[in-house]
């Protein structure tokens, strides 16, 4: 926490964006199930 409250938050934010558009681009792909975790347990 000390990390954030000395340098900017963006490069978290940037991180979440690109995260979420990978995401994205696996399941409309269809190399990611979005119901996987259903089905594991």
């Amino acid at each position: 926490m000390k990390f954030i409250s000395t340098k900017s938050f963006m490069p978290f934010v940037w991180y979440r964006i690109a995260l979420g558009i990978m995401i994205i681009i696996l399941v409309s792909m269809g190399t990611l199930s979005p119901h996987a975790a259903e089905s594991a347990g």
